[in-house]
């Protein structure tokens, strides 16, 4: 037996897909200029984990990567926001 029925997984929401489709890039182009696995992020997108800090700040970091000279970069928080459960 697991000992997981019954329990309440809150999965944190987050803005990666919409901005990753924003900029143009498939999961494999993120994964590379991230250097976080296509897996990791593939999950992520889909709320299937809530990966570590510094994995999350690799992401941002990605994103911001093709992001043009000008342009406001994406912090943190606006991919990954805060909730009420952190």
């Amino acid at each position: 037996m697991f000992g997981s029925i019954g329990k309440v997984i809150y999965m944190k929401e987050n803005r990666l897909k919409s901005r990753r489709i924003a900029e143009g890039l498939t999961i494999t182009d993120l994964s590379r200029l991230s250097k976080i696995s296509t897996k990791v992020i593939s999950q992520t997108e889909r709320f299937l984990i809530d990966p570590t800090e510094v994995t999350k700040r690799k992401i941002v970091n990605g994103l911001n990567a093709v992001k043009r000279s000008g342009e406001k970069p994406y912090e943190f928080e606006y991919i990954f926001p805060r909730t009420d459960r952190d």
